[in-house]
């Protein structure tokens, strides 16, 4: 390369390479602009001036290198690049990256690209952490296990939520929120779902609101149903129902509540119990059951009446 500088005796031109050196930590090239207006300025121009573009040409380069290592290479431990991904005339594409060395290889930690803003371009096993005013952690992405967090430094979900005031808000307005898990919110008052559930493509359940309350909704279009049979016999299932109370072993306060057992369920509405008696997981640790006692109000209604029908069928 040749290098042309300004001297007392006019231009000269410096070949095959330019090195500045200095023997301190003083600053080592100084651009200077004595401009004063709002144009860009001073401006470093890297220009790769060949006859003709091509697409992945890399145009620029700027390296940060140690002259030596432990084994006396010269290595470069970090670089900004920029390259074409499209020189086409009119639709001209660039891409940034910055790379650093990580164990002993050029790694992206950012790709600027024509279609994406990727960080960790290359899938290694680097965290990424914003820390916030006071938080630490307060988006942690841990790479090594392909987990995100907020307000946590180890996430032990693909997406873990650490609550302080309110853990996660969807709306637009919010007030009084407290120590809410999760809040929901807006200043449209009723008709919105707050939370809706698809499958296939087709509403089976959401959660709505009104002005002043909120529904807990479950497919039940007609619609949607066959072999309707209004018929049936409720009055014999409803007393194989065994009703009873307990308290959960992990209230230590042992306060009794009513309800259900799980399997002592499953045979009489098979639809309100979900997961199956004495199962547990690949690591033998417990798969609990669980129930949905409102899938019982329809045996409920049923019973009642048939038990009216026969009190008026015996003139009660």
């Amino acid at each position: 390369m040749a290098l042309t500088k300004v001297t007392g005796q006019g231009l000269e031109t410096l070949s095959d390479g330019v090195t500045i050196t200095v023997d301190d930590n003083s600053d080592t090239l100084t651009i200077k602009s004595t401009d004063t207006d709002a144009n860009e300025g001073p401006i470093l121009k890297l220009l790769r001036d060949g006859d003709s573009a091509a697409d992945g040409d890399i145009v620029g380069v700027i390296k940060f290198n140690a002259a030596r290592d432990d084994n006396n290479s010269d290595i470069s431990y970090g670089k900004i690049l920029m390259f074409l991904r499209d020189a086409s005339d009119g639709s001209e594409d660039g891409a940034l990256q910055i790379i650093h060395r990580l164990a002993g290889s050029d790694v992206i930690a950012l790709e600027l690209d024509n279609d994406e803003y990727v960080f960790n371009n290359g899938s290694n096993d680097v965290d990424f952490r914003v820390e916030g005013n006071g938080d630490a952690n307060l988006l942690k992405l841990d790479a090594g296990n392909d987990r995100v967090g907020i307000g946590v430094a180890a996430p032990l979900a693909k997406f873990h939520v650490v609550q302080g005031d309110s853990a996660i808000l969807f709306g637009n307005t919010f007030s009084n929120v407290g120590h809410t898990v999760m809040h929901f919110s807006n200043s449209e008052g009723s008709g919105a779902y707050r939370i809706r559930f698809d499958s296939n493509d087709t509403v089976v359940g959401s959660i709505g609101v009104g002005t002043s309350s909120t529904a807990y909704n479950t497919s039940s279009d007609y619609r949607l149903k066959e072999n309707v049979d209004y018929t049936w016999d409720a009055t014999t299932r409803l007393k194989q129902l065994k009703p009873a109370r307990f308290n959960f072993i992990a209230d230590d306060t042992n306060t009794l509540v009513d309800g259900f057992i799980a399997h002592e369920v499953s045979s009489i509405v098979p639809e309100a119990i979900t997961g199956t008696k004495d199962a547990v997981d690949a690591d033998d640790n417990p798969e609990y059951q669980g129930i949905d006692q409102s899938k019982l109000v329809p045996l409920l209604v049923k019973t009642i009446q048939e038990l009216e029908a026969r009190l008026t069928a015996g003139g009660l």
